[in-house]
C-alpha cells in the first residue's frame, strides 16, 4: 500500500498521470469502517486536492485523484475528476472508463 501512495505522490510531483492499482492484499483495519488502504488514499485525495488548489488547470492531479476515488468507491467524485481532467486535454485509458462505467452503472 505504501507503494501505491509513492507512486501516487511521485506522478504528482513528475506531472505523470498514471496510478497503479492497489495490492491485493487483506485490508487491515484502522478504525471502525476504515481499512489501511482507504486511510492510505484518502490522504493521497487530501494532496491531490491541495495540487489543484494550488493550481486549478493541473490536470494530473485530477486524473489521480479521479483514480483515487474509484479505489475508494466514490464514483460520483470520480466521474467529476475524469471529465475535468478530459476538458484540460488528459485522457483516460479506455479500461479505466470501462472498469469506472461498470461500477457506477453508468
Amino acid at each position: 500500500m505504501k507503494s501505491f501512495v509513492l507512486l501516487l505522490c511521485l506522478g504528482l510531483t513528475a506531472g505523470c498521470a498514471t496510478i497503479e492499482p492497489i495490492a491485493q492484499k487483506p485490508p487491515q483495519e484502522i478504525k471502525s469502517g476504515q481499512t489501511e488502504d482507504t486511510a492510505q488514499i484518502e490522504s493521497a485525495i487530501l494532496v491531490f486536492s491541495k495540487a489543484i488548489e494550488s493550481n486549478p488547470d493541473y490536470a494530473g492531479a485530477y486524473y489521480n485523484r479521479a483514480k483515487a476515488y474509484y479505489y475508494i468507491r466514490d464514483y460520483e467524485k470520480s466521474w467529476q475528476d475524469v471529465h475535468k481532467a478530459e476538458s484540460l486535454g488528459l485522457k483516460f485509458n479506455l479500461e479505466f472508463i470501462e472498469q469506472l462505467e461498470k461500477a457506477s452503472g453508468q
